[in-house]
């Protein structure tokens, strides 16, 4: 085997280290299957789209609060009358909670807070609202969209968690003190939803995520690149942006060094813009990444 280092072994990655720089919590009423679930938070640029109809935002969370995701997995041991230590385990249960204060007090919100639905409660003018709690065994369902925003170098990151049945197992106490707003803190169980097919949805979207798909590990080092256009005649003075995608069709441009073998008639930026300087024989312009390398033909008319 060839020698290596402990640091070559552990492969420390510093952009693999996501941070939630702000939170959003959206709630919907559950249906079988949750339909409106988005198929892809963002487009192919990393662009946050609509959500169907029917989701409400549960606004800004506090912030010493945060949102707490807790899974919890329950296991029995299997013990052999001999063995010291257990032979098995076997599992009998797995749970997550979703905590968090909403600061706001959204119907949506009110809504969790006292486990009731509030669709028929509307404001009169001068008088506010009422609505009157009332004792029941009813439990409301509702899906989940949880999403953090984290940002690097290539752009958003949003790690998401998409929760297609959740009910409330627990309602915080809300706290009137001077200085602090009058929260609503509350506990979110999930629930499996069979028509869903499993438990909850996670990943990662945004353009921030195209250049450390590799090193998470979701993505097989690229083999090669290719630079469009390949070739293209401009005039004089006139610039034209490289784009620079690997095999496995992620834009690499960010990521790679520009050359120009005549800067006497195209000089490239270092983020691939190529600006016509004279005119007369081709220049080639020459992206590389790491080993990789690929060109394109500017002539300058």
């Amino acid at each position: 085997m060839a020698a290596t280092t402990f640091l070559e072994l552990k492969d420390k990655q510093d952009p693999l280290v996501m941070s939630a720089l702000d939170w959003l919590v959206l709630l919907h009423p559950w249906t079988a299957g949750a339909a409106y679930m988005p198929t892809d938070l963002t487009d192919s640029s990393g662009v946050l789209q609509t959500l169907a109809p029917g989701w409400k935002t549960s606004g800004e969370i506090q912030k010493a609060a945060g949102v707490s995701l807790a899974p919890d997995t329950q296991t029995v041991a299997i013990d052999g009358y001999g063995s010291p230590k257990p032979r098995r385990e076997v599992m009998t249960g797995e749970t997550v909670a979703i905590d968090y204060m909403a600061q706001e007090w959204r119907k949506i919100n009110l809504e969790l807070q006292h486990n009731m639905s509030l669709a028929n409660v509307a404001a009169v003018p001068g008088k506010g609202f009422r609505a009157r709690k009332l004792s029941t065994l009813d439990v409301n369902y509702y899906s989940a969209l949880v999403i953090a925003k984290d940002t690097n170098s290539g752009g958003d990151l949003y790690p998401f968690f998409m929760y297609p049945k959740c009910s409330v197992k627990k309602r915080g106490t809300m706290q009137g003190q001077i200085g602090k707003e009058l929260g609503l803190p509350f506990t979110l169980g999930v629930l499996d939803d069979a028509v869903f097919g499993g438990s909850y949805d996670f990943g990662i979207a945004g353009a921030g995520f195209d250049s450390i798909a590799t090193a998470a590990g979701f993505v097989g080092a690229a083999e090669s690149i290719d630079v469009t256009p390949p070739a293209a005649t401009i005039a004089v003075g006139v610039q034209v942006q490289l784009l620079v995608v690997d095999d496995n069709g992620f834009d690499r441009t960010g990521e790679c060094t520009f050359g120009t073998s005549n800067a006497a008639r195209a000089t490239v930026s270092a983020s691939g813009r190529v600006t016509a300087i004279a005119t007369g024989s081709a220049a080639t312009i020459t992206a590389t990444l790491g080993g990789l390398t690929d060109t394109c033909a500017i002539t300058v008319s």
